[in-house]
């Protein structure tokens, strides 16, 4: 894979070395704020909505003494969300109603609600960039969000939860990364795997690296509009065999960052895009201070920062969206909002102030950017992250949902970012209908795929299709061969997906499909009407199996089974109860077995 490493990590890193006193002060309104940050005896390294953590050289009577020598016993400090009633288990040195700050890394109260602070100086949002004033929809723009796909939503979480864990020095982690890496390659995004090292309260050491996929603007390739997630998990039953499968934190997120660049990198735009992907997350946000500080040090001009972490659990009966951010950067809050208002007039949007944790925002908002985080609700946000229960159908209940954050995501994205042209002078189809024709048991080796023709109005002439299994080339077809068959272990399983290839450089990539072997001592019937019939019909088969009794069971495309039955071979199979849709029979006798692909219409 191809990795472009910076050779700017030692700097990104490096401290702000002086003496002097930890010390809080408190502020009202964007003009004290401000002042402090100019304040020549202040370095400020982390602010809050009414506090502010700096260095100071003299201490003096508005503020509050918290370490009379700053940094000199820890590298960091730790601000660590806590109701009031559990402070005590801290030895706090500034407590409120719901944070303390302790010296140096301590285990936070829930899992990753906590935030390092660094010796770095921070630097406060400029109010000076005049965000977008949106009255109608752009029409291209409007073409990219009709393009959100919740199967591809969904595959995407399917593929980081089966990690099982996403620990942020695992073994795990690095594949995640490298995987989301070779997504964004896939895409023709200049990609940068970040390193860095944290120093967490579950030890020390390199952090599986930041993801960084940049697409130029054609005219200001210099400016950028910057959305992220991040892809580390955490459950405290995973560090003791258990798992931390993290589904909606944070696979949701990084499924709305992939999907947001596998739509918009179809268009060319005036500004610069770039997509992130930051590890780390859950002990501190390390990943993302990691980049926002290195941000801040090459002074990248970035116009503002959209974070996605945590958008599929559903709470009540109406999709809606809770913005946190700081009151600091609030024109980008409100032109959040004005492009929901123009793009989704039915989607609820309200700004609100989170208490209980933080994500990858603050380290842009504390780096000089404006960053905002859309969230669920934030009152109702899902209880099953950090354990092994954060899995599609628990924690993730709504990819509609997920579908609407990503939309907003590219919306906010595209209107800063400006597409050029009426049309996007490069656009590509995928595949339709890819299916592996098999069902999906441990107990068969052929893995049987096939797909239908993209739709037509692609750019360029369709030259061949590419087989992938598990993001490696497995074969390369002529244009019109829709069928493809391979060989696994018994037992084992891949991740399939056909890329279609065009004469002008596109190409688009199908769903991931997710193949299991099974014993080719199963033979697959050929379907044409001797063994199953009618086929399609609304739902009741004739079987033709043969004489005795058959074992028969009936998968959807996802693998489920969804029916079971011994029965004659000569008898009726009644699916009356299924969907529409294509499913899988496989029949075993007293001495042979026959699978065939049925469809209810």
């Amino acid at each position: 894979m191809k990795k472009f490493f910076t050779t700017m990590f030692a700097l990104a890193l490096s401290l702000v070395t002086m003496a002097g006193n930890f010390v809080m002060l408190s502020y009202s309104g964007r003009a004290e704020l401000e002042k402090h940050f100019s304040d020549p005896n202040l370095t400020v390294h982390f602010y809050t909505d009414s506090e502010v953590f700096a260095t100071a050289e003299r201490f003096e009577a508005n503020m509050v003494m918290l370490d009379e020598n700053a940094f000199s016993d820890a590298e960091t400090y730790t601000l660590v969300y806590c109701p009031k009633e559990q402070q005590q288990r801290y030895d706090a040195l500034y407590a409120t109603q719901n944070y303390v700050i302790v010296s140096g890394i301590v285990e936070p109260y829930k899992n990753d609600g906590a935030v390092a602070i660094f010796n770095k100086k921070a630097s406060l949002p400029k109010l000076t960039r005049d965000f977008p004033v949106v009255t109608e929809e752009d029409p291209r723009i409007r073409e990219m969000l009709n393009q959100v796909n919740m199967d591809s939503l969904e595959a995407i979480v399917q593929h980081l939860q089966d990690y099982g864990s996403r620990i942020w020095n695992s073994n795990n982690a690095f594949a995640a990364s490298d995987w989301i890496a070779s997504r964004m390659e896939a895409l023709g995004l200049e990609v940068e795997q970040q390193p860095f090292n944290a120093n967490t309260w579950m030890g020390s050491g390199a952090a599986a690296p930041n993801v960084i996929g940049i697409q130029r603007g054609t005219l200001y390739p210099d400016t950028y509009v910057v959305c992220g997630s991040h892809f580390d998990s955490f459950s405290y039953q995973a560090m003791s065999g258990g798992s931390a499968p993290g589904a909606d934190d944070n696979a949701t997120g990084v499924a709305s960052v992939l999907e947001s660049a596998r739509i918009m990198t179809q268009y060319e735009f005036e500004y610069s895009i770039i997509y992130c992907a930051y590890g780390c997350e859950e002990m501190g946000l390390y990943g993302s201070e990691a980049y926002a500080s290195r941000c801040q040090q090459q002074g990248m001009d970035i116009i503002g920062y959209f974070n996605n972490d945590m958008n599929g659990y559903l709470y009540g009966d109406q999709i809606h969206i809770d913005c946190i951010y700081p009151n600091s950067v609030e024109p980008i809050g409100t032109y959040y909002m004005n492009v929901g208002e123009v793009y989704y007039p039915e989607l609820p949007i309200r700004h609100v102030n989170f208490n209980e944790g933080d994500s990858d925002h603050t380290s842009f908002n504390n780096h000089g950017y404006m960053g905002i985080y859309p969230f669920e609700d934030y009152e109702h946000y899902s209880p099953y992250i950090h354990t092994p229960n954060d899995l599609i159908g628990t924690s993730v209940t709504s990819f509609e949902m997920s579908q609407q954050y990503c939309q907003m995501n590219i919306a906010c994205l595209a209107e800063i970012a400006n597409p050029m042209g009426e049309t996007p002078q490069v656009y590509c189809n995928p595949v339709r209908n890819f299916e592996i024709l098999t069902p999906v048991t441990k107990e068969m080796t052929t893995i049987w795929m096939g797909w239908d023709a993209p739709e037509e109005g692609s750019t360029g002439e369709l030259e061949r299709f590419e087989v992938y299994r598990d993001n490696a080339l497995i074969a390369t077809l002529e244009n019109d061969v829709y069928t493809y068959q391979d060989t696994i272990t018994v037992g084992a399983q891949a991740e399939y997906f056909i890329l279609a290839v065009y004469s002008d450089g596109c190409s688009s990539a199908s769903e991931t499909l997710i193949g299991v072997g099974y014993p080719d001592s199963v033979n697959e019937a050929v379907i044409c009407g001797t063994v199953v019939y009618p086929n399609p019909s609304n739902g009741t088969f004739n079987l033709n199996l043969g004489e005795g009794q058959w074992d028969v069971e009936v998968f959807d495309i996802t693998g489920r089974k969804v029916y079971e039955n011994r029965m004659d071979g000569h008898s009726v199979l009644d699916l009356g109860k299924c969907n529409k849709g294509v499913y899988f029979l496989k029949a075993m006798g007293e001495s042979r077995g026959v699978t065939a692909k049925v469809m209810v219409q």
